[in-house]
């Protein structure tokens, strides 16, 4: 017979280092409900429980850099017509 009462060690979802931001998303997801459900079944002392919000917090860091590293409108038309003339950066 299986005594129910024994915590069984929780297994972290599994995340892929370089995903698009649809992955990326989903991923955070995952783990913030890994997370909560550790910190239920654990408490907030736990190691196990620590580690998987500091996942989520990784994960959040991530998607925060994914989304700066997107060039903005204005920077994608100076790529494109670098001549014109608010796109000219003089230097002084």
């Amino acid at each position: 017979m299986i005594n129910i009462s024994e915590k069984q060690p929780a297994t972290a979802p599994q995340f892929s280092q370089s995903a698009p931001a649809e992955s990326l998303e989903s991923s955070i997801q995952a783990a913030l409900e890994h997370a909560r459900r550790l910190t239920e079944m654990n408490g907030v002392e736990s190691v196990e429980t620590a580690l998987a919000w500091e996942v989520v917090e990784e994960l959040m860091k991530a998607k925060r850099e994914q989304k700066a590293k997107t060039p903005t409108p204005f920077e994608h038309y100076c790529d494109t017509y670098p001549e014109a003339v608010e796109c000219r950066v003089y230097d002084l």
